[in-house]
């Protein structure tokens, strides 16, 4: 039996689509929006919610538990760093926190996607059933809780201080 043949029409699809919502999402990330640090912690907890749900419905066994720590701890590191990569600053006129993602948000974006197929397809091809689809949703849900948990509290440390800053100060501080 021979090894099922690509679909073209699906993979130009999926490339279209993700194009489109790459660029959708680029006019967003570079416009300059206020931040609210209270609200940073939403995203995050829907995501563990739905690690939460996934763990319901698909227990792990012994040695996923490691592989869904892995998965974390490289999420929170990567997240650390578009956190990072986000501009915070005070806006001089209203006092108000403001943000603003950078070019280099976006090319970490579709390097993460782009990472996700290829472990996806990779990891599904050979692990030989030791790794199941299951598994590998995990994983990735796990990651996205630790890149948007530590992302996002990386911002709301840099916030908390440039409010501090400013309070020091009695005026604005640029963007960093």
């Amino acid at each position: 039996m021979q090894p099922a043949q690509p679909n073209l029409f699906a993979i130009l699809v999926s490339v279209v689509v993700i194009g489109l919502v790459l660029f959708l999402r680029l006019r967003r990330m570079t416009a300059k929006r206020p931040l609210k640090p209270a609200t940073l912690w939403i995203v995050p907890a829907i995501f563990a919610g739905i690690a939460v749900l996934n763990f319901a419905e698909y227990p792990l066994h012994r040695l996923d538990w490691s592989w869904i720590g892995v998965a974390f701890v490289l999420g929170a590191a990567l997240g650390w760093q578009r956190g990072r990569l986000m501009k915070i600053w005070i806006d001089p006129d209203s006092g108000n926190l403001m943000s603003q993602g950078s070019g280099w948000a976006i090319v970490f974006l579709v390097v993460l996607i782009v990472l996700r197929t290829l472990l996806r397809t990779g990891l599904a091809m050979e692990a030989g059933g030791a790794i199941t689809p299951a598994l590998i949703n995990d994983a990735f849900v796990m990651f996205a809780v630790g890149l948007f948990a530590t992302q996002r509290g990386e911002m709301a440390l840099r916030a908390r201080r440039l409010k501090q800053q400013h309070a020091a100060l009695g005026r604005a501080v640029e963007p960093r």
